[in-house]
């Protein structure tokens, strides 16, 4: 993969896994949304905010978070290969 500038991107296995749950977090938000708008029980823009906002915090850490379950399902895997490995 290569950003705009022609400069190499390396694309990691917790990068990919962080674009596909930004995307399904935000087909959330906005079905949940019109599901509101749809039940006569729209939200006001505060509380769409309010949503978007507590959405966010869920969210943010999941990179490091990934990115350490792949680095240790990595160091399980080299042990495992290992020749004193069981």
């Amino acid at each position: 993969m290569s950003s705009q500038n022609g400069t190499s991107l390396e694309t990691s296995p917790a990068l990919l896994a962080q674009v596909a749950a930004a995307e399904r977090f935000a087909r959330t938000i906005v079905v949940a949304f019109g599901m509101c708008e749809e039940t006569c029980a729209p939200l006001s823009d505060v509380q769409k905010i309010a949503v978007i906002e507590a959405a966010l915090l869920e969210f943010d850490g999941l990179e490091a978070k990934l990115g350490s379950l792949t680095s240790i399902g990595e160091i399980l895997r080299a042990l495992g290969a290992s020749p004193n490995g069981n």
